[in-house]
């Protein structure tokens, strides 16, 4: 029997636990559809800020050059569409293929403060509220090392504990218990947990 990497998380099921990152091919509709249409398990849209950006100057990227090598290295600065782009119907359709794909949809978010992070949050959970069932929950970036003038916020464990009590009391979260994923650091997983188990968050 092969082996199986189906699972579930937050009680959302994914064919497969492997699935991209946010990250610089993960921009566009046009992009993502690729993604959707892979073997990934499910599909991550660009971390997106309150209004599009372009990011940090060029150049941005690196890739090594080698015929057999695939590394590569960006601090591109989060350009993106502006969350609106990443939650319309008309993006989540191009994304997910027109329906040819069915694995979960998530948004990513990285406001430059709590308020915008507030602001686009209110705006996902509008978006769900009017219908949009696909998105299947929300990744809160917050380990972003790319901003030029933004520290990490998830570096600072005062400012981390006070972004997560602030988000997890929202409705979206709290009352209507969509999914919330939190992009740290490796080290930083069981502060994580212990905020959210204060704030019984399930």
């Amino acid at each position: 029997m092969a082996p199986s990497l189906k699972t579930t998380v937050a009680s959302i099921p994914f064919e497969t636990c492997i699935y991209n990152a946010s990250g610089p091919r993960t921009g566009s509709s046009q992009a993502l559809s690729k993604i959707a249409l892979s073997k990934a398990g499910a599909v991550l849209a660009k971390s997106a800020t309150l209004g599009d950006q372009k990011g940090n100057p060029l150049p941005r990227t690196w890739h090594h050059d080698a015929q057999d090598s695939h590394a590569s290295m960006n601090s591109e600065g989060l350009p993106n569409a502006g969350i609106d782009y990443y939650i319309s119907t008309d993006t989540i359709d191009e994304a997910m293929s027109n329906g040819q794909a069915s694995k979960p949809y998530f948004v990513s978010i990285s406001g430059k403060n709590i308020d915008d992070n507030v602001t686009m949050l209110n705006r996902i959970h509008a978006k769900i509220l009017s219908g949009e069932k696909r998105i299947a929950g929300v990744e809160l970036n917050l380990a972003c090392p790319n901003i030029i003038g933004k520290p990490i916020i998830a570096y600072d464990f005062d400012q981390l504990e006070s972004v997560l009590d602030a988000v997890s009391k929202l409705p979206i979260f709290a009352e209507s218990k969509i999914p919330l994923g939190v992009k740290v650091s490796r080290p930083f997983v069981r502060i994580i947990d212990s905020i959210f188990v204060k704030n019984e968050v399930k």
